[in-house]
C-alpha cells in the first residue's frame, strides 16, 4: 500500500540542536513504523525510526554555513507499505544572541559616534565583545537599553538579529531638542515595532517630521553613551543627518 510522508520545513539555530519531524502514514491514514533517513543537499545526515507514524530526530547543524538547504527524506517501507520520499527546506539561523552589558554597549556607542564623525557615514557593523553586531540589531539594543534605564531595570541587553530598512527616510532641516520623556516614548515605540515586525524602522515621526534610521542610530548612541546606571540624560539635541555626514 502507498505510504505518504508529511515532512515539515525545519527552522534551526546553528548553536543548538535542531529537530527534524515528519509524519508517515499509509493511504488509509494508518500510522506506520520503519526505518528512515534524511539527506541534506543529497548527503545522508540523519538516520532513525518512524514510530507510530512519527519520525522525530534531533541533529547538530553547526557545521553548515549557508542559510538554506534542501531536505530529502526516504522511508524504507515495510512488508505491507511501500517506500516513500518527501522534500522540505532547512532554514538556519547563524546569529547567536549576544548578551551585552551597559558598559560594553556604551563603549561601542562612543566608538560608533566618533567613527561617524570622522568617516561621515554609518558602518554596517560594530564590534562588541569580539562579536560583529549589525547596525540594525544595534538599534534594538540601544532602545532596549534606554527603556530599561528609564524603568530602573537591569540595563544589560540581549542582542538578536533584526532586518535593516530598505531606506533611511529623513526630512528634518534644523536642530531639535528632545526631552527625556520624548526620546523614551520614541524608544518604546521603536522597541514595540521591532518586536512585532523583526524590522528596523526607516524613520520615526518627531514633531511632524521624519527622523531617519541612520540618525536614530547616531542619536540613541549619544543617549546611551552619555547616560549611566544612575539614570538617563535629561535631553538630547538632534542635528539633521545631512549635517552630521557633511564633508
Amino acid at each position: 500500500m502507498e505510504s505518504i510522508i508529511k515532512l515539515d520545513d525545519v527552522k534551526a539555530n546553528t548553536w543548538e540542536m535542531g529537530k527534524v519531524r515528519a509524519e508517515v502514514k499509509n493511504a488509509d491514514g494508518v500510522p506506520l513504523n520503519g526505518r528512515a533517513i534524511v539527506k541534506i543537499n543529497h548527503i545522508s545526515r540523519i538516520q532513525g525510526y518512524v514510530v507510530n507514524g512519527i519520525f522525530e530526530e534531533e541533529h547538530d547543524f553547526s557545521d553548515l554555513y549557508d542559510d538554506e538547504y534542501d531536505l530529502y527524506m526516504i522511508y524504507g517501507g515495510t512488508e505491507h507499505s511501500d517506500p516513500a520520499d518527501a522534500t522540505a527546506k532547512l532554514y538556519l539561523n547563524h546569529d547567536k544572541p549576544v548578551e551585552v552589558s551597559l558598559f560594553d554597549l556604551q563603549n561601542a556607542c562612543y566608538r560608533l559616534t566618533k567613527w561617524i564623525d570622522v568617516n561621515k557615514k554609518l558602518p554596517g557593523k560594530i564590534a562588541i565583545q569580539k562579536n560583529q553586531i549589525s547596525i540594525s540589531s544595534l538599534l534594538y539594543a540601544l532602545v532596549s537599553s534606554v527603556t530599561k534605564l528609564n524603568d530602573e531595570d537591569d540595563p544589560d541587553v540581549i542582542v538578536t538579529t533584526y532586518n535593516p530598512p530598505k531606506v533611511s527616510s529623513e526630512n528634518i532641516t534644523e536642530e531639535i531638542q528632545l526631552s527625556k520623556e520624548e526620546y523614551v516614548k520614541i524608544a518604546d515605540e521603536i522597541l514595540t515595532s521591532m518586536k512585532d515586525t523583526q524590522d528596523s524602522p526607516a524613520y520615526v515621526e518627531v514633531n511632524g517630521e521624519k527622523l531617519g534610521f541612520m540618525n536614530l542610530i547616531y542619536t540613541f548612541s549619544k543617549i546611551v553613551s552619555n547616560s549611566s546606571e544612575n539614570g538617563l540624560i535629561s535631553s538630547v539635541y538632534i542635528r539633521p543627518w545631512k549635517e552630521i555626514v557633511a564633508k
